[in-house]
């Protein structure tokens, strides 16, 4: 039997327009199946891949959305420009930004209570501190066992 019988050449973008899918996604098919490739001589020609007739195309072809070929490999995401996806993209970023502002003021917000609630109580520990010395001072005057004089001369 004749080879175009039972099998035919075609490109990996022919190949992706039959099973649905992009050109590179048709590549690694051929190259999971083990289908046998020709390598173009000239610069510029394409890569052509022998595909058995009996290639299920409807099974593959029914998964898949309802998406063109141009839509899956020429556009990003369909039909939406690059320009949009970089907007919605600076827009996420800026609410994200402005999120993280906010839980930064609060955290230093936060932070401000707790030195000011610090240094009152390191005021109040020095107050106590020197209070209580003054108080052992006088205890010790009280409680000195030298001659008046000495205790008058110190």
């Amino acid at each position: 039997m004749p080879e175009a019988d039972h099998e035919r050449w075609l490109t990996y973008r022919e190949l992706g327009e039959l099973l649905g899918c992009t050109a590179n996604a048709a590549r690694m098919h051929a190259h999971r199946r083990q289908w046998p490739h020709r390598a173009p001589n000239r610069v510029g020609d394409r890569a052509r891949v022998l595909v058995p007739e009996s290639l299920d195309v409807q099974s593959r072809a029914s998964h898949m959305p309802s998406l063109s070929v141009a839509q899956m490999s020429g556009e990003p995401n369909g039909a939406e420009p690059a320009h949009e996806q970089a907007a919605q993209a600076v827009q996420a970023f800026n609410t994200a930004v402005e999120a993280l502002s906010a839980q930064l003021a609060i955290a230093n917000r936060r932070i401000d209570e707790l030195l000011a609630a610090l240094a009152d109580a390191r005021t109040a520990a020095m107050i106590s501190g020197s209070e209580a010395a003054a108080l052992r001072a006088q205890v010790a005057l009280l409680t000195d066992r030298r001659p008046w004089w000495r205790r008058w001369f110190r």
